[in-house]
């Protein structure tokens, strides 16, 4: 396959859905034929559910220009292995045309993804949606179509604690893109929640998207368990969450009140012993084998899980919160046009 790529037509294989979507453009423009798709996809996964594969990540780099204390990728042996190269990787998409893999979403992480911006350039026009999660200190390219996911860590001191001197400073110059889709995104742990309310402020003003939260999950081989908050006090970090969004924030926390309240101890371990993601996922790690059970690889401890998506994804079976996930992207468009 990968031998033969220049004898033949790489990129996205067109389907019959591609073709209505580019007719549709060509009616209405792209911008509101993208949110009729966006909708009409939620609402057939409601009907029928995720098909095998449509959401996951790929490890697009085992390189990075950082070293963050919490950090579950230096878990795993990648560094002593070769990643694959730009047309290895193409490859690897050609070869999934062949199978019934549905080339939904894709997080594009690492490592640091930035790094390899020119093969993220040419494997994301396979999927119909992309997530770059990126740390934020390298300048972000014009992607107007990709969500971006920079990852902070409460306020100035504490993050550059986690990630290194002067990575807040370089964040803040290159999130202030209004032109692009950017969301913020912090790991909570026993370093940085005590700064939740401050990293809100910090960033309700800076144009972005809105703040997500997470909370740290353990790592087998790393040597910062003392992260993980513990039971009493990721209850009350949730509460924190949930009374912020009610009183104050709305959805600028962009995680919904369900999703926060299926995380607290009460109900967490039925959801992360039965992991939706785990079982509809992809995920590939740098030498482009399929990784287990998630993006966090083998080493993570699932029953202590503060990943957002296992949660949002078994809170998106609730059809009171799928239709509200409609209505959402209903309010920001209108919101947009009221803007304009």
């Amino acid at each position: 396959m990968i031998n033969t790529l220049e004898n033949k037509q790489i990129g996205p294989r067109r389907t019959l859905r591609d073709k209505l979507f580019d007719y549709s453009c060509q009616k209405i423009g792209k911008e509101k034929t993208k949110f009729l798709f966006k909708l009409y996809d939620l609402g057939r996964f409601d009907l029928f559910g995720k098909p095998k594969g449509a959401i996951g990540a790929i490890d697009i780099t085992n390189r990075c220009n950082l070293r963050c204390k919490h950090c579950y990728f230096y878990a795993h042996d990648y560094e002593g292995r070769p990643e694959l190269t730009d047309d290895e990787w193409i490859g690897k998409l050609e070869s999934l045309k062949e199978t019934d893999f549905p080339f939904y979403q894709c997080s594009w992480i690492g490592g640091e993804p930035l790094l390899r911006k020119d093969l993220i350039e040419r494997g994301m026009k396979y999927f119909k949606s992309n997530l770059i999660a990126t740390n934020g200190t390298i300048e972000l390219p014009y992607w107007p179509d990709v969500n971006f996911y920079i990852s902070v860590d409460g306020k100035k001191d504490t993050h550059d604690a986690i990630r290194g001197m002067g990575c807040y400073d370089r964040i803040k110059k290159h999130a202030n893109r209004p032109e692009l889709k950017i969301s913020v995104s912090m790991v909570i742990n026993t370093m940085n929640y005590q700064d939740i309310e401050y990293f809100l402020e910090e960033w309700k003003d800076v144009g972005v998207k809105g703040c997500l939260f997470q909370i740290y999950t353990p790592i087998k081989g790393l040597k910062n368990n003392d992260l993980w908050p513990g039971w009493r006090l990721r209850d009350e970090i949730l509460d924190k969450l949930l009374r912020l969004k009610d009183e104050k924030y709305g959805d600028f926390i962009g995680v919904p009140n369900l999703v926060l309240k299926l995380m607290k101890s009460d109900k967490c371990k039925e959801i992360t012993r039965n992991c939706v993601f785990k079982k509809v996922s992809f995920c590939l790690d740098p030498q482009g084998q399929i990784k287990k059970p998630c993006m966090m690889g083998p080493q993570a401890d699932c029953l202590r899980c503060g990943c957002v998506l296992p949660f949002h994804m078994w809170a998106l079976e609730d059809k009171w919160l799928m239709a509200r996930e409609l209505l959402m992207s209903l309010r920001r468009k209108i919101g947009k046009r009221v803007l304009r």
